[in-house]
């Protein structure tokens, strides 16, 4: 069912771009299945791959927005490719949603997929609905995904270390494991009690609704820096532990370094020259506003208060024309 602009899928939800998700499973008749079954949804694009290293050269060529894919696939493996793709070693962004798809598994298994933030587990056989469901879910419900450098850190540590001997059969499972409820919003949730007492009901940085620079991915990272950035600010004007406040600073950091990181990507793609000019001037001025809360002292009160102003007023440069256009007002949001 298509309704103007907006794309509604089977199972309800309205798609507002097109998705190319990739399915990966090296059963022919399984991966034709999921193929099929993302093929049925309006506005959705499927791509097979029936072992690990086409399913690599897929993601590293291709713009994709979904990885849905077995465990017990040729090398790489189903965990391999999750963890190159969380840990950013490949050009796909590493926060795009990740559902495992397997007939069993082991609990090591469900447990690496559970630190690297799968957004599900489905266990075979499946019906075509029910999959369609769960892919339209995860499409437009963002999961908090940590920053790259978080899953890069714990993959290096784990190549480090000695491989395990492999379980018996008594150590699958076969369980579907819920990470994600489809009547619930995904929610962040601080470690520290007092980072979760400093949420505020108004954020000190927000996107404004029903605008875009154009580019979704762009999109994406702007929102989740100025989430990162908020938070940040709650938690030094609650007058939270130091720790908190340094947390959330390591926090904010990283989700600037990683908005460089998928600008020098999305440039390769996206040929737009006057924009990105326009976008880099700001760009290069939030990484000296970064360096200055990088090593700025967190005690020091007067001074960050200066550099939260100072990023509120870029903040209000950046998501103002040109740079970003309302969505309503004959604009066309451009698929990544």
């Amino acid at each position: 069912m298509v309704k103007g602009n907006n794309y509604f899928t089977e199972a309800g939800i309205m798609l507002k771009r097109s998705f190319n998700v990739l399915v990966v499973d090296d059963v022919v008749l399984m991966c034709d299945f999921l193929h099929g079954a993302v093929n049925r949804l309006a506005n959705c694009r499927a791509i097979k791959a029936l072992d690990g290293k086409t399913a690599l050269d897929v993601l590293e060529t291709e713009t994709i927005d979904m990885l849905i894919t077995d465990l017990e696939i040729k090398a790489p493996d189903g965990l391999e490719l999750i963890k190159r793709i969380r840990s950013g070693t490949l050009p796909t962004a590493h926060d795009i949603p990740i559902i495992i798809f397997s007939g069993n598994a082991y609990l090591e298994q469900v447990q690496q997929g559970i630190a690297y933030d799968v957004n599900d587990f489905l266990v075979k056989p499946m019906s075509i609905d029910a999959l369609g469901k769960k892919v339209s879910h995860f499409l437009v419900h963002d999961k908090f995904i940590q920053p790259a450098v978080h899953y890069e850190a714990m993959y290096r540590q784990e190549q480090k270390q000695p491989k395990a001997p492999e379980k018996g059969s008594s150590h699958k499972i076969s369980a579907s494991i819920v990470l994600n409820d489809p009547q619930k919003k995904d929610e962040y949730k601080p470690a520290q009690e007092d980072v979760e007492e400093a949420k505020t009901e108004e954020d000190f940085l927000s996107w404004p609704d029903n605008s875009t620079t154009g580019i979704y991915q762009l999109d994406r990272r702007l929102k989740k820096l100025a989430f990162d950035l908020s938070c940040f600010h709650n938690v030094f004007v609650k007058n939270c532990k130091l720790i908190a406040l340094e947390t959330e600073r390591k926090r904010a950091c990283g989700s600037i370094d990683y908005l460089n990181y998928i600008v020098k990507n999305l440039k390769k793609r996206e040929r737009r020259l006057d924009f990105w000019q326009k976008f880099d001037l700001q760009l290069s001025k939030l990484n000296k506003l970064a360096a200055q809360l990088q090593s700025a002292n967190l005690r020091h009160n007067s001074l960050i208060l200066d550099l939260l102003k100072k990023l509120s007023y870029w903040w209000s440069q950046t998501i103002s024309r040109p740079l970003v256009q309302r969505i309503d007002d004959g604009s066309e949001k451009t698929d990544e």
